[in-house]
């Protein structure tokens, strides 16, 4: 067996700029104590210079030596006669060497293979410091279909084909209307109507929910003022999707639109989704409090789980929640009226969100028989097809005089899609 070493003689840092700086340093202190001519001045000074410029040469040639040894040398296990460690010590030190070649060259290849996430700078490398899967950017290519579909919605919106449907929301058991949701439908140029969980995700991947979000407000308001002038007292719920919510400055420019029509302040319920009302930052708080003074009443929906801080809502201004229908259902099958966690008793949720000026309100309830049950647990109010289904509205009250099927909430069609 023969190990070769390549040995390199290398001074760093303060020893080697002492050795490379002495001369010059030498002759300056000579130069201020040994009397000189005034002929010798000029060479003397040349000299220094040079030896300087030497010194700099020196330190860039041991920088060099330095960064060569690091990155050429090869690496020479540990010999046994200076470890003190006999045969069997260099085995065990060649075979550790042997591993870590074999272990670098299959990172290698396996980041050949396929692509790596690269975590940003200061995140950990557990599990947990990995962002949402939903927001990472895919990889998938598109399809043809996937393609057109994205063209056609995006056309659709473009041309502001937009129409608002109604909903009505009825109080238990006796089935009266009390006010209405603003349900989101925009038709394709082919005459197709889709709802919102079919071209809202395209909408917000391209930046324009918050701008969708205030379109269906703004025709909303419209239909607020045309119940007003028929002495209608119903109020009307608006969605806001949780990418228009953090999108800087929208929350603060509905305060703005809504200045716009005082008359109407009171009559439109913004509805954010249980997400937003959890991740809640300061600047968001605050516009809120600004819409909160404003008379604005707000409600939590689309719950996932049944856990929430009663006072804390009602301190941001919440006055309505949403709660799925087959949620309450099934915790109220349970034994302890639970649902999947530490929330409270279904059966208290009602008067618990009475108490703090909130009103419940069970949606998507699509069959008869959920109806008694929901009456049973004290759920003041219900939405879905067990009562009414959505109506489009005359476009003449929106101001859109350019949709086709101007139905009203009178006249309107029954047979709709099943979706809102």
């Amino acid at each position: 067996m023969v190990i070769t070493k390549t040995i390199t003689l290398v001074l760093k840092d303060r020893k080697a700029a002492l050795l490379a700086f002495t001369p010059a340093i030498l002759m300056a202190s000579a130069s201020a104590y040994v009397p000189m001519e005034a002929g010798l001045v000029m060479p003397v000074f040349a000299c220094l210079i040079a030896m300087v410029v030497g010194g700099l040469v020196i330190l860039w040639r041991q920088a060099e030596m330095v960064r060569h040894s690091a990155s050429a040398a090869p690496l020479v296990p540990r010999s046994a006669r200076i470890a003190g460690q006999g045969p069997a010590g260099l085995l065990r030190d060649l075979a550790k060497a042997a591993d870590a070649s074999e272990s670098a060259g299959q990172a290698v290849a396996a980041l050949r293979v396929k692509p790596a996430l690269t975590l940003v700078a200061g995140s950990g490398a557990s599990s947990g410091s990995f962002p949402e899967p939903s927001l990472l950017p895919s990889i998938r290519r598109l399809s043809a279909d996937e393609t057109s579909r994205i063209r056609l919605v995006t056309q659709a919106f473009e041309a502001d084909r937009i129409e608002l449907h109604l909903q009505p929301i009825v109080s238990l058991p006796h089935g009266r209307i009390r006010f209405y949701e603003a349900l989101a439908r925009l038709r394709l140029a082919d005459g197709s109507l889709l709802a919102p969980v079919e071209f809202m995700p395209i909408l917000e991947c391209a930046g324009r929910a918050a701008d969708f979000d205030r379109r269906i407000l703004i025709r909303a308001m419209a239909v607020a003022r045309h119940l007003m002038a028929r002495g209608s007292e119903a109020i009307i719920g608006v969605n806001l999707s949780a990418h228009a919510v953090v999108e800087p400055g929208f929350l603060w420019s509905l305060a703005g639109l809504m200045d716009s029509s005082p008359e109407i302040l009171g009559r439109i319920v913004l509805e954010l989704p249980q997400h937003s009302w959890r991740h809640l930052d300061g600047d968001l708080k605050a516009a809120l409090a600004a819409l909160r003074e404003r008379g604005v009443p707000f409600s939590l929906d689309r719950a996932a789980d049944l856990r929430f801080d009663t006072k804390a809502l009602a301190d941001l201004g919440l006055r309505f929640m949403k709660l799925p229908a087959h949620l309450m259902i099934q915790a109220a099958e349970q034994q302890d009226g639970r649902y999947a966690g530490p929330e409270p008793d279904v059966r208290d949720f009602a008067s618990a969100l009475r108490r703090q000026g909130i009103r419940l309100i069970a949606e998507r309830v699509d069959q008869d028989d959920m109806v008694p049950v929901l009456s049973d647990l004290g759920v003041p109010l219900a939405q879905g097809f067990a009562f009414a289904a959505p109506r489009p509205v005359k476009p003449e009250i929106t101001d859109e005089q350019d949709l086709p099927r101007p139905f009203g909430l009178e006249d309107a069609p029954t047979r709709l899609r099943r979706a809102g």
